[in-house]
């Protein structure tokens, strides 16, 4: 039988990834002002993770379902990627549909958190109920949930565009364009330099939905880019995913510090790209390690936000001094040690049902 192939590489990634995103919420919440960090992670490393993520998720998803372009039965009628003449929707709409409802579980799982804010703030349950609803559709009451629903739209999106006739290259056009407008849109920096006209929707569209930061303007781009992938048959040569890495967090870093982006940042599309194809050279067999690494990716990114709460219940018992770096370890070693026990556990027969929950 033919060994299933594993992307290590990725896993490896996809795990900084979501220890970015963790320990850029814990500097926001955490740590004062001029802290440096708030530059090196919360607007420049973390800002890699979720494109990278949205990269990732399309390879993997994309590349399951055989090229309807090429296939030659297609239009005969034979099946390929899970349907006929579907081209693979039922391969999309089943992921979407596990997309979903893990954003339906989370959300559940963070009711207790939502509770506890709305008992300690001063809006009224209508307000909150108002308010949660909105935010249920638009953003998500907790900072990194938003990535669901967007990663679901984004899929719609890509692979209707691709299954109604437009190229790979149209696609990222199209999608790209979608990006450029919400990078000028997210960050005043840009919008203020922009057309009245672009401005005005800015204030329409800011209200209504919060943020550009969506299926739309920002999953639809990277999404894309992982259909690409998966359709490619060649390899870029190591040097120059190596120093397009380089050069593009170097451009990276001088955007956020100059235009102080910290949701949407125009030089993370190549920089995401570059590393990409760099950590998707590391390929092999099965590895119980990387698939653990796989498993604690997505528990610390899912539930990173009730070790920021544990830790502010527990620290008047805390001898530490609150300095950054004890914060960092009271925060990050705690989830990381959750994470890696509860993906063990999911290995074994009677706590399967923990995968159910990433």
């Amino acid at each position: 039988m033919k060994e299933k192939k594993q992307y290590c590489g990725l896993d490896l990634l996809k795990f900084v990834m979501a220890l970015l995103v963790a320990a850029r919420h814990m500097i926001q919440v955490f740590y004062p002002a001029e802290s440096r960090w708030r530059l090196v992670i919360g607007s420049w490393l973390s800002n890699l993770a979720v494109p990278i993520f949205f990269i990732i998720a399309g390879f993997l998803l994309f590349r399951k379902i055989p090229d309807p372009r090429r296939c030659k039965d297609a239009d005969a009628g034979y099946s390929y990627g899970g349907g006929n003449k579907t081209g693979g929707w039922s391969v999309v709409w089943r992921y979407v549909w596990r997309i979903v409802k893990l954003y339906l579980i989370w959300c559940a799982i963070y009711w207790p958190i939502d509770i506890y804010n709305w008992y300690h703030g001063t809006a009224t349950i209508a307000e909150t109920v108002k308010a949660y609803i909105h935010s249920f559709f638009v953003s998500s009451t907790i900072a990194q949930l938003w990535y669901l629903p967007a990663l679901a739209l984004a899929c719609l999106i890509v692979w209707t565009g691709y299954r109604v006739g437009l190229k790979i290259w149209m696609l990222l056009i199209l999608t790209g364009s979608l990006f450029v407008f919400g990078c000028i849109c997210d960050n005043w920096y840009f919008t203020q330099q922009a057309p009245m006209k672009i401005q005005e929707f800015v204030w329409w569209y800011a209200p209504k939905f919060v943020t550009m930061r969506n299926g739309l303007f920002y999953g639809s781009f990277y999404l894309a880019l992982g259909l690409w992938f998966s359709r490619k048959t060649w390899r870029m040569p190591l040097l120059l995913a190596l120093a397009g890495s380089l050069v593009s967090l170097a451009l990276m870093y001088k955007e956020v510090s100059t235009c102080f982006n910290t949701n949407m940042v125009f030089s993370a599309a190549p920089a995401a790209f570059f590393l990409t194809e760099l950590f998707m050279r590391a390929e092999g067999g099965y590895s119980r390690f990387f698939v653990t690494l796989r498993k604690m990716s997505e528990w610390v990114y899912f539930s990173h936000f009730y070790f920021f709460y544990f830790f502010s219940w527990t620290v008047k018992w805390n001898p530490l001094p609150l300095t950054e770096k004890n914060i960092a370890l009271c925060v990050l070693v705690p989830m990381i040690l959750f994470a890696w026990i509860v993906s063990v556990l999911s290995g074994r027969e009677r706590f399967s049902w923990l995968g159910k929950l990433i």
